[in-house]
């Protein structure tokens, strides 16, 4: 089963990875149920807190008949919130995507069941009694729960349940939106930390499986259909740029807002269990103020990109929505990000698009969406797949497309964190989100200066050998030479430190240095990989292995510092800057240039 580790080949896909890929089937269809039960947990929890009835009819909890009564909504489910917090598991509060990420980073991909059951059920109650937050958030996190707790009853590697949690989490995500791409790039784009067949491939499989289940029970339709076409090419352009620019703005307002109430609501002497509650006050007085802010907002959405919102009610819906959204999820209750970023984005492109007096403000509002998401999440190709799926709008994939990346170019540089991963990296947990090819990986042994390989032949006695290290000091450094027998093959190695010991024992002179042979020594051929012979390092515990030619002779030895000299060449191709054309065609700048490592004494 293992032996496709040591092959050669452009990706790493084995029979493990391909059962892992089954399990995936089990998994998306276990998401779209999530997804499926969630929404009709919401529609539950909305008409019992908003028009006391019972029934799982997805609405809205406007308009009813109790008036400023309504306030209580949200703060009797903030307040049932804040005990299943504290009694049940903390980790229900916020939007449950960077609890993902550190269960992913730090708990090996592992979930508990309870978590699994308490998140969809927080957060339909939050939503259900007000709270301005989309279902998604909650889903994907419900969703990678279940994915990770099915992952717990194989025996797996935690990689392998990592896999399993993403495909909970794509699953959970297209059964909501009906955008199975979009849900595979968030999977890698946002949680993977990799891109590679290995994780992909069973993605892939949970979200379509979970996708087609989501088109049986529900359709096929868009989720938030549009047909605006630009008006010229060169006005959607500067549009796309405009709102680029305003994306990140809003990104870097809405950061900085979220985790400043955070640490207003750490300053508050009070048990945090209160906190959702407190914040439901604030929810209460905003749907009191514009009942259009309570809930998910799909239908609001709706209206943005198709340009039929409300204008006279346009600047108060983002200045309500923003603030009730931005206190809520500071003060830890349950809920997603997603919709109310596409609520936010779609308010101020709108907005913009009348100050203008542009002709097409639903094109301004598709474009504000995907700018503000793009900016907060710092998740280009995602957000435009996303939003071309939500729409089926291809028309604006040019000035959606554009918009993101210079939303996420500008967010990148005034921000050293996003929502997704501030609170993990205030936790003391350093994220990175650069994806690159290892290139330990991309570089084979043979391409190394490995140092010179000295070795002694079985027949030779101890006295002999010790007596060669003592007349060459500088040749023999190194801590175990190859012991050969007389076809030059490598039966063992002889540690320095025993034979030292041996060469002051009169009775062990006369013997053969093959007495002292170590049999435990490792060996890889010229044409494997830096990495593999990482791996081999690490699954031995040794810290040298010798390179050997097809015929099995020993050539050289590979020692962890050179490794680490072929890690210093790709530091150099990052930082080592020349010019090959011009009036200085050879002009280098660097501002210190490491001798190699190999070419130094090698001590292990």
């Amino acid at each position: 089963m293992d032996s496709w580790k040591g092959r050669l080949s452009d990706f790493r896909f084995g029979p493990n990875n391909a059962i892992i890929a089954g399990i995936a089937v089990v998994v998306g269809a276990a998401g779209a149920g999530i997804a499926i039960i969630l929404q009709n947990m919401i529609g539950f929890f909305t008409n019992l807190f908003y028009f006391h009835r019972f029934s799982f009819d997805f609405v809205s909890p406007y308009p009813n008949q109790f008036g400023w009564m309504n306030m209580l909504a949200p703060v009797i489910g903030g307040l049932i919130i804040g005990l299943m917090a504290r009694y049940g598991s903390d980790k229900i509060r916020g939007h449950g995507i960077p609890e993902a990420m550190e269960s992913i980073l730090h708990g090996k991909s592992v979930v508990s069941p309870k978590l699994a059951m308490l998140k969809p059920i927080s957060a339909a109650i939050s939503i259900g009694s007000g709270g301005p937050f989309g279902a998604e958030g909650p889903i994907i996190m419900s969703g990678g729960s279940l994915g990770s707790v099915i992952g717990q009853f194989f025996n797996l590697t935690a990689s392998e349940r990592k896999v399993l949690l993403l495909c909970g989490a794509a699953a959970g995500m297209s059964a909501t939106f009906h955008a199975p791409i979009a849900s595979i790039f968030f999977a890698v784009e946002l949680l993977a930390f990799e891109l590679r067949p290995r994780s992909v491939i069973p993605i892939v499989i949970a979200s379509v499986v979970s996708d087609y289940l989501r088109q049986y029970w529900i359709g096929d339709a868009a989720v938030f259909p549009s047909s605006v076409v630009p008006a010229s090419h060169s006005e959607i352009i500067v549009v796309a740029v405009g709102l680029g620019v305003v994306g990140a703005a809003l990104a870097y307002v809405l950061t900085k807002a979220i985790y400043g109430t955070e640490d207003l609501f750490d300053k508050i002497n009070i048990h945090w269990m209160w906190w959702p509650a407190i914040g439901g006050v604030i929810i209460g007085i905003g749907g009191i103020l514009q009942p259009e802010v309570l809930g998910v907002g799909y239908d609001s959405i709706r209206s943005f990109v198709t340009g039929q919102f409300p204008v006279q009610m346009l600047l108060s819906f983002l200045i309500i929505k923003s603030i009730i959204w931005i206190v809520a999820l500071g003060s830890g209750t349950s809920g997603g990000i997603m919709a109310p970023l596409l609520l936010i984005g779609g308010a101020s492109g709108e907005a913009l698009a009348f100050l203008f007096h542009a002709s097409d403000p639903a094109v301004w509002a598709i474009v504000g969406m995907a700018a503000v998401f793009s900016g907060v999440t710092r998740s280009p190709l995602t957000t435009s797949v996303f939003m071309l799926e939500l729409t089926h709008d291809l028309a604006l994939m040019l000035p959606i497309l554009l918009s993101c990346a210079i939303a996420t170019g500008i967010s990148v540089i005034a921000l050293p964190r996003s929502i997704l991963t501030e609170k993990l990296a205030r936790r003391g947990s350093h994220i990175s989100r650069d994806y690159a090819v290892d290139p330990m990986e991309r570089m084979t042994i043979s391409q190394l200066e490995s140092p010179s390989l000295v070795t002694f032949p079985q027949e030779l006695t101890i006295a002999g050998a010790w007596k060669m290290m003592r007349q060459e000091p500088d040749k023999y450094g190194h801590k175990a030479y190859p012991i050969l027998d007389a076809s030059g093959k490598m039966i063992g190695e002889v540690c320095f430190k025993d034979l030292q010991l041996a060469a002051v024992e009169p009775e062990k002179y006369s013997l053969p240095l093959s007495h002292l042979a170590c049999k435990e020594f490792r060996q890889v051929s010229m044409d494997q990989t830096i990495q593999r012979a990482l791996q081999i390092m690490l699954e031995s515990g040794r810290s040298r292995i010798y390179v050997v030619n097809q015929a099995g002779k020993p050539l050289s030895m590979l020692t962890r510092r050179s490794i680490l000299d072929a890690c210093r060449k790709n530091w150099e191709e990052e930082h080592f800057r020349e010019r090959f054309l011009g009036l200085h065609p050879r002009e280098k700048k660097l501002p210190h240039r490491l001798p190699s490592i190999a070419k130094q004494q090698v001590d292990q």
